[in-house]
């Protein structure tokens, strides 16, 4: 019998975990995977080593920066050599007008994200009306210039991986005040800002948190049952402790027989795991930069929406599907996959991005123990008092998403994840 279960191997489960041990409580990690990190996991393209989840270390999030120099783990930056191309077919007048418009629609939703209390949606003064509207609605409504509504889209599509007419404006509000809002800026498109990334790939912090830890791998868990003490089903065996941790994404607890309350119920009754797939195609030689080109694209159409260049050796291109493209990427073949990203990479580069070193994808919503990426949740969700943070008897609450800051980030993993532990060690005495 343990002090505490954790349910989930990813880095706000570990960071818990961890903390947990640090703290004198007997502590076991039950994690459905063959191994630790959730949705950070390192690929191999060509022999060099790829973030097929989450990569990016940005300003403000000091918690991943201080963890990383905890464990040892250097990081590098992530820089732009060149220009961006931006897929927009209309003339330098109409886009002057268009980034104006732009300019001017960012100021009202950074307006409104100002009135959303941190990490508490719900408490804002226009709530109820805020989520019984769709983002995709509201800029509709109030961003007639295509240019820049389009712009805005064609963010919240990368931020949140999801359709914005299925997104609540509230959720979305809220979200975006959590994580910097459109800070830093790009010249170009909101959210332009320089990044870093890690030496050997993120899934490293994984790696290291869980040297030394209790972990059960291959057993997802299937039932939770509190009583005196809390009993943890998977497939294999039962597990027993004074006290649990939920450290999984919210839309895989649908899959666990749990009773929650019902502020917890309605949250994962009405959560959306975006869906993302990250398809890189590696290249003998930086080609595009011939043109000047910095490696990255940003499209409001079409099933790639995204292009990054992936600096190392040998040099890589990123594409992002997100959305509704993504939700059906499974369902085409493997050539017709490859063959439309590659297609899209040469429009933008040239004939030599149709012949790539190698080529690597990662469909996040095929992932059976992530089912997608950032989650954000329809409407009449959090107004009517949705929520994913409180304990609930013996069960407490970890992963990015009952983050307060960075939801949906490393960071916000980090937070919940100590967080968690603090409230078991404090209830443990």
């Amino acid at each position: 019998m343990h002090d505490a279960i954790v349910i989930g191997g990813g880095l706000s489960g570990l960071v818990c975990a961890r903390r947990l041990a640090a703290g004198g409580a007997r502590v076991r990690v039950l994690e459905a995977r063959d191994r630790v990190g959730g949705r950070l996991f390192n690929g191999d393209l060509g022999g060099a080593i790829i973030d097929l989840g989450g990569q990016w270390l940005t300003a403000g999030q000091t918690r991943l920066a201080n963890l990383a120099d905890e464990l040892g783990i250097a990081t590098f930056e992530h820089t732009r050599v060149g220009q961006p191309v931006i897929d927009e077919t209309a003339g330098i007048v109409v886009k002057a007008a268009a980034a104006f418009a732009q300019h001017r629609a960012i100021k009202r939703i950074e307006a409104l994200m100002a009135t959303i209390p941190a990490g508490e949606p719900a408490l804002a003064q226009n709530a109820a009306l805020l989520d019984r509207v769709t983002l995709g609605g509201y800029l509709d409504e109030n961003v007639k210039t295509q240019i820049a509504r389009e712009r805005i889209r064609l963010h919240a599509d990368l931020v949140f991986a999801a359709n914005p007419a299925e997104i609540s404006l509230l959720s979305y509000l809220a979200t975006m005040r959590a994580t910097g809002g459109f800070r830093p800026g790009g010249a170009d498109l909101p959210g332009g800002g320089r990044e870093h990334r890690f030496e050997g790939g993120a899934q490293q912090l994984a790696i290291m948190l869980a040297d030394n830890v209790d972990i059960a791998f291959g057993e997802p868990v299937v039932a939770i049952e509190q009583g005196e003490l809390v009993t943890v089903r998977t497939d294999r065996a039962a597990h027993q402790a004074k006290r649990v941790v939920l450290a999984i994404p919210p839309g895989l607890v649908k899959r666990i027989a749990v009773e929650l309350p019902e502020p917890m119920q309605r949250y994962v009754d009405g959560v959306r795991m975006g869906s993302v797939v990250k398809a890189f195609a590696a290249y003998p030689r930086a080609f595009w930069r011939d043109r000047g080109h910095s490696g990255e694209v940003y499209r409001p159409r079409g099933a790639v929406r995204a292009v990054v260049e992936m600096m190392g050796e040998p040099p890589a291109l990123l594409s992002f599907i997100v959305g509704p493209h993504a939700v059906r990427w499974h369902e085409r073949t493997t050539e017709d996959r490859r063959g439309e990203v590659l297609a899209t990479l040469e429009g933008y580069f040239g004939a030599e991005a149709a012949s790539p070193l190698a080529y690597v994808e990662h469909d996040w919503g095929e992932d059976p123990w992530s089912a997608g990426c950032v989650a954000s949740t329809l409407i009449h969700v959090l107004a009517r008092g949705g929520r994913w943070r409180e304990p609930h008897g013996r069960l407490h609450i970890a992963g990015t998403e009952s983050a307060v800051h960075w939801p949906g980030y490393m960071d916000g993993a980090i937070e919940a994840g100590e967080r968690a532990a603090s409230e078991v060690l404090a209830a443990l005495g």
